[in-house]
């Protein structure tokens, strides 16, 4: 006799389960691979921190990787994802809860920081702070847990990953960067600017990141060149692209070397509150929103709960590398 299968309907996908075999509430996350994931990330960051505390790498070596990773091999990564990216069976339910989420504790930290920072580092902090707090590390950390776990029951959510990143790199981080510009002109002190003047500095300032410029030139070339990258360009964009984790990570530890030393009480203080803000409120107000927008007849669905506990998940991801590197950029707050 022939066991009885069920199929369920779950966002424009028929995923089979049998009922018998006590499997009937969905598929769920793999595990098996988790740990190996967060060994070759963390195995990464611990080979930087050695390095550099053993002084392999000088200071000066340290910046010139920094320097590759943010201006060379990032933007490689998030030209190719823009150009790659599957628009289709996409629940948008997720994005606008991220991008409810990260716009919510953008807005809080910003505000907040302006509130209370110094004048001489107001702007330049509030832009700082705020992406640190909305800057995920999606690629270099996040992609390698999200396959982890979700390769072998839920594949559609790896391009999530890059279907976020837009949320922060276009949308928020410039107006980070465009803060952090205007403290470095007010520093700078030049009075013969206009208002229009000092706007149009920063827009361009802004627009050179090579960070949001090739997320901008991706996304025109995902439309132009019809969601594929043209062979003679290809295997020159992977090898830069792919050199992205490894570098990133690794530079990370290197980063990390002789900072607590520099940790104020003040400094301290801040570190506290941004970590609460990343790790915390960012990672709740994402479930909620899933929570709310997905709503209906998905709201009983098993692939509801998952993608629930997906948007908590991502959420919890740590703080990019790339956020040391724009201190870096500025000078400033790098002990934080």
């Amino acid at each position: 006799m022939e066991t009885p299968n069920n199929y369920v309907f779950i966002h424009g996908k028929n995923i089979s389960h049998n009922t018998l075999a006590g499997s009937a509430a969905g598929p769920h996350m793999s595990i098996d691979k988790l740990f190996p994931a967060l060994l070759e990330c963390f195995g990464i960051i611990l080979c930087g921190y050695i390095a550099g505390r053993a002084d392999m790498i000088t200071e000066s070596h340290a910046k010139g990787l920094g320097n590759f990773v943010s201006k060379f091999a990032l933007p490689a990564l998030l030209f190719k994802n823009m150009v790659l990216l599957d628009f289709g069976d996409v629940i948008w339910a997720f994005l606008w809860s991220v991008l409810v989420a990260k716009v919510t504790v953008f807005v809080l930290v910003c505000v907040l920081t302006l509130i209370v920072a110094s004048p001489d580092s107001r702007y330049s902090k509030a832009g700082l702070y705020a992406i640190f707090a909305t800057q995920s590390n999606d690629f270099a950390l996040g992609y390698p847990i999200v396959d982890a776990l979700y390769r072998s029951t839920y594949p559609e959510y790896l391009q999530y990953i890059y279907l976020v990143a837009p949320v922060s790199l276009m949308l928020l981080n410039p107006i980070g960067f465009a803060l952090c510009e205007v403290q470095r002109w007010r520093q700078a002190s030049h009075p013969q600017h206009s208002s229009l003047g000092i706007l149009g500095i920063v827009v361009l300032q802004v627009l050179k990141n090579p960070i949001v410029f090739m997320v901008i030139v991706g996304i025109i070339s995902h439309f132009a060149l019809g969601e594929r990258i043209p062979d003679v360009l290809s295997e020159f964009i992977d090898g830069l692209a792919n050199s992205f984790g490894g570098a990133a990570l690794f530079y990370l530890g290197l980063t990390m070397v002789g900072q607590l030393r520099k940790l104020t009480r003040d400094t301290g203080v801040a570190l506290i509150l941004l970590i609460t803000a990343k790790l915390l409120v960012m990672p709740l107000v994402c479930k909620d929103m899933v929570d709310i927008l997905d709503m209906g007849v998905n709201s009983t669905s098993p692939n509801h709960t998952s993608l629930s506990n997906f948007a908590f998940l991502y959420g919890v991801f740590p703080t990019a590398p790339s956020v040391a590197i724009f201190a870096g950029h500025y000078n400033i707050e790098l002990e934080v």
